[in-house]
């Protein structure tokens, strides 16, 4: 599998008559972005707009404008990260991105624009847990949860029983450090 054959198993939900690429070809240019060193929405934009022709042409699109930063900010806050990060790691699995005797660091980030009611008690927001392989230096396995109803220990639970790991090296912070294992 390749990693464009498994961008194209995420359900594309956006539509409209402004609708210029698939999600798959959106991602991937997020991807390259992100690969680049480009951070965030604005850098993101940047990555696109210096790096537009030879991107069109390379990847044979048949536009030549790619999304700006006001598309991509709304694209990416509509997204599904859960079936980006089940499609990111079907095609690790696919492509043996993780061997017996590698060393990986697994840690869980929150997403800032998933955030609901940010002052109040009940605050809510999306996270991502990553295995990050050092040697490679790639993200071979997220997991996304909702803080109201898991927590980070209970989502690397889930994404090492769905990696399937032997005579792998996990580095993660002290709060993984459970005598007993969590529901």
């Amino acid at each position: 599998m390749t990693l464009i054959e498994a961008l194209k198993t995420i359900p594309d939900t956006h539509s409209g008559s402004g609708l210029r690429y698939p999600l798959w070809v959106f991602l991937l240019l997020i991807i390259l972005g992100t690969m680049s060193g480009y951070r965030g929405n604005r850098g993101l934009a940047r990555f696109m707009e210096r790096h537009q022709a030879h991107l069109t042409a390379r990847l044979g699109l048949p536009r030549p404008e790619l999304p700006s930063y006001a598309t991509i900010r709304r694209v990416l806050n509509q997204i599904d990260c859960r079936m980006v990060a089940a499609a990111l790691n079907q095609w690790a699995k696919a492509a043996g991105l993780l061997q017996t005797g590698d060393d990986c660091a697994i840690d869980g980030k929150g997403l800032s624009h998933t955030v609901s009611d940010p002052y109040g008690s009940q605050q809510s927001f999306i996270s991502v847990v990553s295995v990050f392989q050092l040697q490679q230096g790639l993200v071979v396995g997220q997991a996304a949860f909702d803080n109201g109803q898991s927590s980070e220990i209970q989502a690397v639970y889930e994404l090492l029983d769905r990696l399937q790991l032997s005579g792998v090296t996990m580095s993660l912070d002290a709060l993984h450090a459970q005598k007993k294992r969590l529901s």
